[in-house]
């Protein structure tokens, strides 16, 4: 034994053993599919993490705009509808075009109904993560639902999730399970930030979101439980400004002649994605595609270190990190 353990670390508790680097993902249950991590375990705890995404595909260039927004939604496939919002805004900035104002607000609208989506997705799936799976189920059943929803259908369903949302928020199991444990406080944008009280929102000060009645929500505490409160709230805050637009419109890019450059911001369910796009004869010459994951994940090392392994993926779980919207 002393062999097996001469020149190993000390744990924190004084033991001296063996350390083992242990896979998980990119098929884990209770992780996002596609997920790729490796856990260095301490015995069962966390000594060390190396995590990433898929390998991102390039985006086409030489194509037209739009083939491009359905090449973009196809590359992130948890947020398609934000991708083709966003690939239309920076087509309206490379090109000067602009929409009309109805039409930027049922496409405001299509993005926060995809938000809805999104995070009741989330809430299954971490619900099924830790033994929940009659919640898992009505998360999951409502997702569906909501997917393909227009406004009128929305309202219908608000009832049934906000009965989600409180069973969520002031169940005793899930309180005790995500309380106190992966404290993020570093995380600059999205939902994990705002959880720990940083307003960090893309939302905030759009001219569209602004004359829906758009502020940012925070929370304070920064843990797991603090991010499962920011996704409730922010839920029903998409409901309210799905009421307020009155109609879902899916985002559809201009046509273009000539060439010229474009920006956009937008924020996924998951923070602020930016899209830079060039055009040339009216043709996707170059782009370049910013999305949250990498910064998010760069803080799982940290946040799990010395934390024991169920905990640990639980908290992993928690942060909703998309595997496949790697920087392109």
């Amino acid at each position: 034994m002393v062999e097996l353990t001469e020149g190993k670390p000390v744990s924190p508790d004084g033991l001296v053993m063996e350390w083992i680097d242990a896979p998980f993902g990119p098929f884990f249950p209770g992780l996002p599919g596609g997920l790729q991590m490796v856990l260095t375990l301490d015995g069962d705890s966390i000594a060390g993490a190396d995590i990433k995404g898929m390998d991102a595909a390039a985006l086409p260039s030489g194509v037209a705009l739009e083939d491009f927004a359905a090449s973009l939604a196809d590359a992130v496939p948890l947020s398609p509808v934000a991708m083709r919002e966003l690939a239309c805004r920076a087509a309206e900035a490379a090109t000067g075009q602009t929409a009309p104002k109805d039409v930027l607000t049922a496409r405001a609208a299509a993005v926060e109904r995809e938000r809805i989506a999104s995070h009741l997705n989330w809430l299954a799936g971490l619900a099924r993560q830790v033994g929940l799976f009659s919640l898992s189920r009505k998360a999951a059943d409502l997702q569906c639902d909501v997917r393909t929803a227009q406004a009128d259908g929305l309202a219908e369903q608000e009832g049934a999730i906000n009965s989600l949302l409180t069973a969520a928020r002031q169940g005793s199991f899930l309180r005790s399970k995500l309380s106190g444990i992966g404290t993020l406080k570093g995380a600059l944008e999205g939902p994990a930030a705002r959880a720990a009280g940083h307003p960090s929102d893309a939302r905030h000060g759009d001219v569209v979101y602004d004359e829906l009645g758009f502020e940012p929500i925070t929370q304070d505490q920064g843990d797991a439980m603090a991010r499962l409160r920011q996704r409730c709230a922010e839920i029903a805050q998409s409901l309210d400004l799905i009421a307020e637009a009155g109609a879902i419109a899916m985002p559809a890019v201009p046509r273009a002649k000539g060439d010229g450059h474009g920006m956009a911001a937008l924020e996924t369910p998951r923070g602020p994605a930016t899209l830079y796009l060039t055009l040339k004869g009216g043709m996707v010459s170059s782009t370049h595609l910013t999305t949250p994951f990498a910064a998010l994940a760069a803080h799982v090392p940290d946040v799990i270190k010395q934390m024991e392994l169920a905990d640990a993926l639980t908290v992993i779980g928690s942060l909703d990190l998309d595997p496949w919207s790697a920087t392109q």
